[in-house]
């Protein structure tokens, strides 16, 4: 991979969640998206455009977000792409963290994709330490390349996954959400599988990772991160087999993460947790 290349995509923080996260008890995510965005004083913007209603889902976060001290956070008030054409442009002004809601990733992306706003985000996102978040949808839509259709299936399926264009905040990694709640092994293997080059990152629900310019990503949450890797796949026919029919390939490497490992997905290895040591009693 191009390692100077992927380093620059990232000025401060990316926040990627799987969806379902808490947000009326303990909240630990949202309080880790703002501990990032700067505490108390953290300037959030929430772009709710991904959603069915966007209205409900921008009151949900506004009520969550000021709960947890934040006394006034914006809202990109869109129910259309003409509406994000038109939006203020002062909307970003001293923003230190943007949260882009759950919902649709097609509509997402239809909306605020290739606009003045999502253009001003790539670039703050790559020049700036803004904390960039997003849930389910959200977290999909990031990618270069994203998920937006799928089958959960018990083996991979050439058709079982139907990839798009996203929002390009995350290059060369595609998400999936929901991960083991919904049983999406084998639509990431299938995902990874059209193109080995791109790293497969699946995300259980109330389970974040955090991924900074070093090429380091931690699992934040109750559940776990599966990292489907294969750029040291040995036999791919995918390409070989019809569209319906299932496919066989070798060398694909998985890796499995709780709370509080570490991966660095530049360079596509785990990293060993410290380990505690205890001293002998000595009498």
């Amino acid at each position: 991979m191009n390692e100077s290349h992927d380093r620059e995509i990232i000025g401060g923080h990316l926040l990627v969640i799987g969806g379902a996260e808490d947000k009326y008890n303990e909240r630990r995510i949202l309080r880790k998206f703002l501990e990032l965005a700067g505490g108390e004083k953290a300037e959030v913007l929430i772009i709710p455009v991904a959603s069915d209603y966007p209205e409900f889902a921008a009151d949900v976060y506004t009520q969550a977000f000021r709960n947890l001290g934040i006394a006034n956070p914006r809202v990109l008030r869109a129910t259309s792409r003409q509406d994000v054409v038109d939006a203020d442009p002062g909307l970003l002004d001293g923003v230190t963290g943007i949260f882009i809601t759950g919902g649709d990733q097609m509509r997402l992306v239809s909306l605020l994709g290739g606009t003045d706003l999502a253009a001003k985000i790539r670039q703050m996102v790559r020049e700036t330490p803004v904390v960039l978040a997003g849930t389910s949808a959200g977290a999909a839509g990031m990618s270069t390349s994203m998920i937006v259709r799928g089958e959960s299936m018990p083996h991979p399926h050439k058709n079982s996954v139907r990839l798009s264009p996203g929002l390009g905040f995350l290059k060369n990694i595609i998400i999936d959400q929901h991960f083991t709640e919904r049983g999406r092994i084998s639509r990431l293997i299938t995902a990874v599988s059209y193109n080995p080059y791109n790293l497969g990152i699946g995300i259980d629900e109330n389970t974040a990772i955090i991924l900074d310019s070093g090429g380091v990503l931690e699992v934040f949450g109750s559940g776990s991160v599966t990292i489907v890797d294969g750029s040291k796949i040995t036999y791919n026919e995918i390409a070989e087999v019809a569209d319906t029919d299932a496919f066989s390939v070798c060398g694909v490497q998985m890796h499995i993460l709780r709370d509080g490992l570490v991966y660095q997905y530049i360079e596509r290895h785990p990293l060993q947790p410290k380990k505690e040591f205890l001293l002998p009693d000595l009498g």
